[in-house]
C-alpha cells in the first residue's frame, strides 16, 4: 500500500519536472541550437530528441511525447498572454488549458492527476516569468519584470532616464491613462493657448501619458508617480526622442500631476514638401530638429514651473546653441554648432576631461579645461554620422572609445593628437551597441544587439562581448562573452537602485511596454537543464537494457 502510494507519488513528481524542464530546454538549448547555429543546429537537435525517443519505452513512448507537445503548446500559449487584459488572459487561458487538457487524456492516454499536476506547474513557472523571458535566466537574476502601458504608435519601446536619489537610482519613465470626464472638460476649457489646442486635447484623450519611477521602495521595486523634485532633474528629450519628427509632446499640470499629449509637428503640406526637397532634405531636417527641441524643451520648463520647481537636470544639455552644465562648481555655457551631448569621457588621454558632441553629419570631443571643441570627425554622405552614439572604454582603465551605430556599426578611437582611428567595424548591418560596462572583475564588457554569425537572418540577440585588438594597424575583434537568445532587448540602461548595491541592467522589450530589471549572475542554470536531461536519457536506456537483460520487453 505504502509502496505503491509513494510509486504514485514519485509518478506525479516527475510529471511536475518534466513539464518545467523541457519547456526550459527548449528556451535554453533548443531554441538556441537552431537560431544561432542554423541548419548545423537543426540537426544538433534533432539527434538530441532522437536520444531522448530512444530512450523511452516504445510501449510509453505515445503517452510521453503526447505529455511534452502539451507541456510546450501550453507553455508558449501562456507566455504570449503574458501582458494581456485579465479577461483576455482568463478566458483564453481556460480554453486552452481545457483544450489541450481533453486531448492529451484522448490521444496520449495520460492519468488524470499526472496532468493536472503538471498544467498546475507550467501555469505557476509563467507566472512567476513567462517562458519567453526565461532565456535572461541563464546569465542574469530577474530583479523586477512588468509592463508600463505605452501605445507602439507613440513610442516603440519603454523609454528610460535615470534619476539620482539620497536613497539610489530611480527609473523615470511613462505609461499612459486615459483623462477622466471632469479632467476632460476642464482641458477642453483652457484649451485656448494654440489655434490647434483644442483639437490636440480631444484627439489625444483615449491615450495621454503620465511620469512615473520604478524605485525601491523598502525591500520591494515599485512603480510610483513621480515627484515634482524628480521631474526637475529628469533629460525630457530621453523620454520622447522616438515621437520627433513625427509629433510633439507636450506637457500640461492637472490635480498636481504633470502629464503628455502628442501632437503632429508638421501638417501635411509641410511634410510633404520637406521629403520632396531632396536638394536641401538633410538641412530642413536639421532645422526642424533643432526647432523642434527648443520647443519641447520650452513647453517642459513651462509645465515645471507650474509645479513650483524649476528644470535642474544633472550632467551637460545644449540650449539654444549653447552648451550648459557645470564643471568645478562653476557654470559654463559655450556656443557650439552640436546638437546633442552623448556624455562625459577621457578620449584623448585618461586624465582629459572631456565631452562627445554630437552635430550635424559629426562628431566634436569638447575639452572642459579648454573650454572648446579640440578634434571633429565628420560624416560623408555616403556614411553620415548618426546621432545613435555609445560611449566607453574598451579595456578597465582606458581611454573611452566612440560606439555609432550606423549601418554598419563601427567603433572609434582618438590619439592625443586629435587623430581619429576606425578600430572596428561590424561584419553585419544590423549589428547594434547598447551600452558599455567597466567593472573592476574582468573584461570591459560591450553589450550589443547582434544577430548570428552562420544563420542568415537580420534577427538579433543581447549579448556581450570584449574587444581584442588588431595587430599591424589592423582592425580588432569582438570576442563573446555571453549570448542571451531574447531578441527586441532595447534601452539598456545601466542603474544602482540601491546606493553602494550592485549595478543592474534596465531593459525594454521593443514593440511592447515590457521592462525587466537584470542583475548579473554566475548560477549554471544551463549546464544544470543540460544535465538533468543527459541523466533522464542515460536512465531511460539502463533501463530499457535492465529489462531486456531481464526478459521483460522494453
Amino acid at each position: 500500500m505504502k509502496n505503491n502510494l509513494l510509486r504514485h507519488v514519485l509518478h506525479v513528481i516527475g510529471y511536475i519536472v518534466w513539464a518545467v524542464l523541457v519547456n526550459a530546454l527548449a528556451v535554453w538549448i533548443i531554441g538556441p541550437l537552431v537560431e544561432d547555429l542554423a541548419i548545423f543546429g537543426v540537426v544538433a537537435a534533432v539527434i538530441l530528441i532522437i536520444l531522448w525517443l530512444t530512450s523511452l519505452y516504445p510501449r510509453y513512448r505515445r503517452r510521453f511525447v503526447t505529455f511534452t507537445l502539451f507541456s510546450l503548446m501550453l507553455g508558449q500559449g501562456l507566455s504570449a498572454l503574458a501582458f494581456s487584459s485579465v479577461s483576455k488572459t482568463l478566458v483564453v487561458s481556460v480554453v486552452m488549458c481545457v483544450g489541450l487538457f481533453i486531448a492529451a487524456i484522448w490521444f496520449g492516454k495520460i492519468r488524470f492527476f499526472p496532468l493536472l499536476f503538471g498544467t498546475i506547474a507550467v501555469i505557476l513557472a509563467n507566472a512567476w516569468l513567462p517562458f519567453a523571458d526565461w532565456p535572461f535566466l541563464t546569465q542574469f537574476r530577474i530583479v523586477q519584470h512588468s509592463r508600463l502601458h505605452i501605445d507602439p504608435h507613440d513610442l516603440d519601446a519603454a523609454p528610460f532616464d535615470v534619476i539620482h536619489t539620497p536613497t539610489g537610482d530611480a527609473l523615470l519613465t511613462v505609461s499612459q491613462y486615459i483623462p477622466s470626464k471632469a479632467l476632460l472638460q476642464q482641458l477642453v476649457q483652457t484649451a485656448t493657448d494654440t489655434p490647434d489646442a483644442l483639437q490636440n486635447v480631444l484627439q489625444t484623450a483615449q491615450g495621454e501619458y503620465r511620469f512615473v519611477e520604478i524605485k525601491r521602495v523598502g525591500n520591494r521595486i515599485e512603480q510610483v508617480p513621480a515627484s515634482a523634485a524628480d521631474l526637475a532633474q529628469a533629460h525630457p528629450l530621453n523620454l520622447i526622442k522616438s515621437f520627433f519628427p513625427f509629433q510633439l509632446a507636450h506637457w500640461y499640470v492637472a490635480n498636481g500631476e504633470l502629464s503628455e499629449y502628442l501632437s503632429p509637428y508638421l501638417t501635411s503640406n509641410q511634410a510633404v514638401e520637406t521629403a520632396v526637397n531632396s536638394a536641401s532634405y538633410a538641412t530642413s531636417m536639421q532645422a526642424l530638429s533643432n526647432q523642434g527641441v527648443q520647443d519641447e524643451l520650452s513647453n517642459w520648463q513651462s509645465a515645471l514651473a507650474q509645479l513650483g520647481v524649476k528644470a535642474n537636470p544633472s550632467g551637460w544639455r545644449i540650449e539654444a546653441e549653447k552648451l550648459t552644465g557645470s564643471y568645478q562648481g562653476k557654470a559654463l555655457s559655450v556656443p557650439v554648432t552640436a546638437t546633442s551631448v552623448v556624455g562625459e569621457g577621457h578620449f584623448t588621454s585618461t586624465s582629459a576631461n572631456q565631452l562627445l558632441l554630437v552635430g550635424n553629419n559629426d562628431l566634436q570631443v569638447f575639452d572642459l579645461d579648454a573650454q572648446k571643441v579640440i578634434t571633429t570627425y565628420r560624416g560623408t554622405s555616403a556614411n553620415p554620422v548618426p546621432n545613435d552614439v555609445v560611449i566607453g572604454p574598451l579595456s578597465h582603465g582606458g581611454r573611452d572609445a566612440i560606439m555609432v551605430n550606423a549601418a554598419p556599426a563601427y567603433i572609434l578611437t582618438v590619439s592625443s593628437s586629435g587623430t581619429w582611428q576606425q578600430v572596428y567595424t561590424a561584419t553585419s548591418n544590423s549589428f547594434r551597441f547598447e551600452t558599455v560596462l567597466d567593472t573592476s572583475n574582468g573584461p570591459t564588457q560591450i553589450i550589443t544587439d547582434d544577430p548570428s554569425k552562420i544563420r542568415n537572418a537580420p534577427t538579433r540577440y543581447f549579448s556581450s562581448y570584449h574587444f581584442v585588438p588588431g595587430s599591424a594597424g589592423k582592425e580588432g575583434q569582438l570576442e563573446r562573452n555571453w549570448r542571451v537568445f531574447r531578441t527586441n532587448v532595447v534601452n539598456v540602461t545601466p542603474i544602482t537602485l540601491t546606493n553602494g548595491g550592485g549595478e543592474d541592467l534596465a531593459v525594454a522589450i521593443y514593440g511592447s511596454g515590457e521592462y525587466l530589471i537584470l542583475h548579473k549572475t554566475n548560477v549554471p542554470v544551463l549546464p544544470i537543464s543540460a544535465g538533468l536531461f543527459c541523466v533522464i536519457v542515460i536512465a531511460g536506456w539502463v533501463n530499457r537494457i535492465r529489462l531486456r537483460k531481464g526478459g521483460g520487453q522494453a
